[in-house]
């Protein structure tokens, strides 16, 4: 009994050997509740309810795993998600922005944010536990912390940025080919569709898009709800002018090929005004980095050497 009674005062007393054991405990506490979460989200019954009701579809395996990761991550949602209903919604036009139009797309968000930011804290931890000689630790770790919650976010608008330039980039090829398909005898719903088949492989986003459009309106949604409800999904402000001016030409009755030919016009015109004015900013941007880089170099090379000549004249 003594012989223990020693052996725990000696590995107790070590602080190391305590902190390593806490690390330990803390790690296998980790993989199991991740290892719970994946395996656990949902009740037997149900995973044996979605798995009959699977069996006669192909790739059910793939579709139960989508399935139990997406019910993992809605679970790890609340973690992160806000109080207020209007970061919520801001947050869901983002997604939707981006493409992401599923239902729970909102709380896999919040849920991915919540995991990045626990990333970010443990490698915070991490920081103030293995390098306190670090310089700066407070600035390492407020860092670690703030790119794990801000990252998604970033991740977010990263991505609505690109898909709305994929979009923009190709309106005017689907202008051009919906008043090619509408002067050519087709009506508009048999145009817009036969512009979308045409646009999946060079513009597959807008494509899928417009493919939305073609469906709410064979479903029965007036032209220019759905074109609205277009600018919505995509956040781009240039299709606004057409929905209205589409929902125009069909109230009064007017041609659709020549308003589409009007608007194509109106909206080239607009791009190259914009180029323009990109193009005119230019010398202003170029300003500062000839004052800051180039100016500096060429006077060193133009007048240095006369400078080192003249100092050493005067100096003898």
């Amino acid at each position: 009994m003594e012989f223990i009674a020693q052996m725990i005062e000696q590995y107790v007393g070590d602080e190391q050997t305590i902190f390593l054991g806490l690390v330990l405990v803390c790690t296998i506490l980790i993989v199991l509740t991740v290892s719970f979460l994946l395996l656990g989200t949902r009740s037997p019954i149900q995973d044996k309810l979605d798995s009959i009701k699977e069996d006669n579809s192909v790739g059910s395996t793939s579709s139960d795993k989508s399935n139990r990761l997406s019910n993992t991550l809605e679970s790890l949602a609340p973690i992160m998600a806000p109080s207020s209903g209007k970061e919520r919604e801001t947050v869901r036009h983002k997604l939707m922005h981006a493409g992401y139009h599923d239902a729970n797309a909102l709380n896999v968000f919040f849920a991915i944010k919540g995991v990045s930011f626990i990333i970010g804290a443990a490698i915070g931890a991490l920081l103030y536990f293995f390098m306190p000689d670090l310089d700066n630790l407070l600035l390492w770790i407020v860092a670690s912390v703030a790119v794990g919650l801000f990252l998604p976010n970033i991740g977010l608008s990263r991505l609505v940025s690109k898909r709305q330039s994929k979009i923009r980039a190709g309106i005017p090829d689907a202008l051009d080919l919906l008043v090619v398909c509408t002067e050519s005898g087709l009506g508009f719903n048999a145009a817009l569709r036969r512009v979308a088949d045409e646009l999946v492989i060079s513009h597959p986003d807008l494509a899928d898009e417009l493919d939305t459009v073609c469906n709410k309106i064979k479903a029965g949604v007036e032209m220019s709800d759905a074109f609205q409800e277009l600018v919505d999904r995509t956040g781009l402000q240039e299709i606004a002018g057409l929905a209205s001016m589409l929902a125009h030409a069909s109230r009064i009755g007017g041609s659709l090929a020549q308003t589409l030919r009007e608007y194509t016009e109106d909206y080239r015109d607009r791009r190259n005004q914009e180029v323009e004015e990109i193009a005119a900013k230019i010398p202003t941007k170029m300003i500062f980095p000839l004052l800051l880089f180039i100016w500096p170099c060429f006077f060193i090379v133009a007048i240095g050497p006369a400078l080192l000549s003249l100092s050493a004249t005067l100096g003898n």
